[in-house]
């Protein structure tokens, strides 16, 4: 028997060709996991220095009586004292920003530390009483050396606020910062939006601000037609100050467009810095805390809710006084659902929470809704009025997220909940609503349905004091036709309201004044670090 030999050699030297490549691949993960490492040590250090210095540089957000005063070289000493004390600036002999200070050359990684009252970058840029602190730094960079890049760089930033119990200076603010549908801010109608101090007010505010940087135009003059814009007028709006990213634009001729105050020759800035959302982090309501809401039939709604509470003229649910309309008593709570308003109905409300855990609020044919309290006559309301998902979205249809449609004929009375009104909510043994005080309307930007309209106004008599607030909606405003303003009682347009929406427009062919009261709006509890 014969044997037979197979040959199975293979090409000499392949396993040193892969080891040699497996190892190449190791060294370079090695590199990039030293870099990261670096990195983030560099960027905790940073973190360690900025977070005190940004606490310590908000104290000089105001004077010593309390009021507005940035005190920037004041600031920067603050903050250069920090980052010495974490190890940054070991050559500086000084705290500040001077050639003995805090500056590159006193560092043996080049430093940079900046100061910046208001914020110039993240969620709260533009936003007053606050003061961001940036430290920049490098370290030795082994894997990015192989490409050049002898030295990777970090920044790191925080931001501290100076702000307990001031609400926001801004009356109407578009956060949409893309160019996107049109102008983010608009007046229609060829009417006049006059917004001005209320009676007593001394603290400055009342401004506009419009983040849509739509237009060419940067000239700080509101042009008359020129195409796109990020403020469009359609008749005339006048307020302290406007600021705009993009341009300003009107529609008319005479005094229409943007007006300044008596004695102020320019009140417009295009190009301005993006403001962000000043309430951007603000807690919401927790339907665990409110009771279930009863709907005017008598029957509360539930968790399980599949419909809206129904509000019709009928003997048992809305009765008729023999008005010819309908009047249903709402009390506060979580309406799974939200409400289906029919025609010829009169909505009356007692002061407190209302929250729409889905479905928002449905109007068919001719409905209207006047937010009165339960005692009906002249009384407005302190009502808030929180837009959200139920518990049960989307497997509930009716529990997502939907548009907030209020209108009148007659009239729209309704103020935000104040200290006074929640204070004795609690008294009663209800549940607190004082953490939103000032809030008169939130359709809530992180539910389902984040952009569901929000739309207010009537024909006659609207009459509102409160913050709105629509990060991602459009918030639609309309004061009627045919108003005087707020000193002309029930047949007024009245609005002493604070609008902060992704877009709004307000519009009508009369006269809407908007008094700045920031004691009827959301107070900005806010002192410390925040960011």
């Amino acid at each position: 028997m014969r044997n037979s030999t197979v040959s199975t050699a293979a090409p000499r030297g392949q396993i040193l060709i892969v080891v040699a490549a497996s190892l190449i691949v190791l060294l370079v993960i090695a590199a990039i996991v030293v870099d990261l490492g670096f990195s983030w040590l560099l960027h905790r250090q940073e973190q360690n220095a900025a977070d005190p210095a940004a606490i310590a540089a908000a104290r000089y957000l105001k004077d010593a009586l309390g009021n507005a005063s940035w005190n920037q070289a004041a600031g920067e000493a603050e903050a250069c004292f920090y980052a010495r004390e974490n190890h940054f600036f070991p050559n500086a002999t000084a705290n500040d920003l001077s050639a003995n200070g805090c500056v590159p050359a006193n560092d043996p990684g080049s430093a940079h530390l900046d100061v910046h009252a208001p914020p110039i970058s993240g969620p709260y840029i533009g936003a007053p009483g606050r003061v961001q602190v940036i430290i920049t730094s490098t370290h030795p960079s082994f894997f990015a050396g192989i490409l050049g890049q002898a030295f990777a760089t970090v920044s790191t930033a925080a931001v501290a606020a100076n702000d307990t119990g001031n609400a926001n200076s801004s009356s109407l603010v578009a956060l949409q910062s893309a160019c996107s549908g049109g102008a983010a801010g608009k007046v229609s109608g060829g009417g006049t939006v006059r917004i001005f101090p209320a009676s007593g007010v001394t603290s400055q505010g009342g401004y506009v601000h419009v983040n849509s940087p739509c237009g060419s135009s940067m000239d700080d003059h509101c042009a008359n037609g020129v195409g796109s814009s990020a403020l469009a007028i359609s008749g005339t709006l006048e307020t302290p100050y406007a600021y705009v990213n993009g341009s300003c634009t009107y529609n008319g001729s005479g005094a229409n467009g943007l007006r300044c105050p008596t004695g102020v020759t320019n009140c417009l800035d295009e190009g301005a810095l993006l403001l962000g959302d000043p309430l951007a982090g603000m807690p919401e309501p927790r339907l665990s805390d409110f009771p279930n809401g009863r709907c005017p039939d008598g029957t509360y709604s539930t968790p399980t809710s599949t419909s809206a509470c129904q509000l019709k003229k009928n003997p048992s649910i809305c009765p008729d006084p023999g008005t010819g309309t309908g009047v249903c008593h709402l009390t506060p709570g979580v309406y799974y659902g939200g409400w289906d308003v029919k025609s010829n109905v009169k909505l009356q409300l007692d002061p407190g929470m209302y929250i729409l855990a889905g479905g928002g609020i449905k109007l068919s044919g001719g409905s209207s809704i006047e937010a009165v309290t339960g005692g009906g006559g002249t009384i407005e309301a302190r009502i808030t009025i929180f837009s959200t998902d139920g518990p049960h979205c989307p497997g509930i249809a009716a529990q997502c997220q939907n548009k907030i449609t209020f209108t009148a004929t007659q009239a729209f009375k309704a103020k935000a909940t104040n200290t006074a009104s929640c204070q004795a909510i609690i008294a009663a043994g209800g549940p607190n609503t004082c953490p939103w005080r000032g809030i008169l309307l939130w359709q809530d930007g992180t539910a389902s349905n984040p952009t569901a309209a929000v739309t207010l106004g009537g024909q006659a008599s609207t009459i509102m004091a409160g913050t709105i607030y629509a990060p991602l909606a459009e918030v639609d405003i309309n004061g009627g036709t045919s108003t005087s303003g707020c000193s002309s009682g029930p047949s007024a347009s009245c609005l002493s309201i604070q609008v902060v929406a992704y877009r709004w427009k307000i519009d009508g062919g009369a006269l809407v004044e908007m008094p700045y009261d920031p004691s009827e709006l959301y107070q900005l509890e806010q002192r410390g670090l925040i960011h």
